[in-house]
């Protein structure tokens, strides 16, 4: 019985350690995205990344205190490593792009409403920048055209934010 109630103690303790850190970790995206101006949607992106991973923290914490043995969980990750790294190299692109999400959340120089410069060759693209999501950033021309351009490929190539009331630079390359 005393064994039971310390488990269950030790459980009550991990859940509310990581409900916290959640709730931490949370206040600051949500402080840091309104501080930089960003849209709530990818605010609350951001918030359920940190709690799904501190559901998953946390129940390998729980599963650690109610005997889950190392040899356990040795076979059960590495089948379930297996198994994701079948589907994130069928998918590895969806990851990436998940990930360059993150990263332009904290890190770009460029918000919603702001107009870019694409360089990507013959196929540079100029616009206002009118959604900003987990996979892919909507880019709007002079024209009224969409683009959607996939996360990743805004770490990968130079972007230029033109300011307000500027002309689009200009080579004879990309003159529009």
């Amino acid at each position: 019985m005393d064994n039971l109630f310390i488990k269950l103690l030790l459980s009550a303790l991990i859940i509310a350690a990581a409900l916290f850190v959640a709730s931490l970790l949370r206040g600051f995206a949500l402080r840091f995205g309104e501080r930089r101006g960003f849209d709530h949607g990818r605010i609350f992106q951001v918030a359920v990344l940190i709690n799904a991973t501190m559901a998953l923290l946390g129940l390998m914490g729980l599963s650690l205190v109610w005997g889950f043995t190392g040899r356990g969980f040795v076979v059960f990750f590495s089948s379930i490593f297996a198994l994701i790294g079948i589907a994130l190299f069928a998918s590895w692109s969806i990851l990436s792009n998940v990930t360059a999400a993150v990263i332009v959340f904290f890190g770009a120089p460029y918000h919603i409403g702001d107009r870019i410069r694409v360089l990507d060759g013959d196929n540079t693209l100029t616009g206002r920048v009118r959604t900003m999501g987990f996979f892919y950033i909507g880019l709007e021309d002079e024209d009224g055209h969409i683009y959607t351009l996939p996360n990743n490929l805004l770490l990968q190539k130079t972007v230029i934010r033109i300011a307000e009331g500027k002309e689009v630079p200009c080579d004879q390359k990309h003159c529009r």
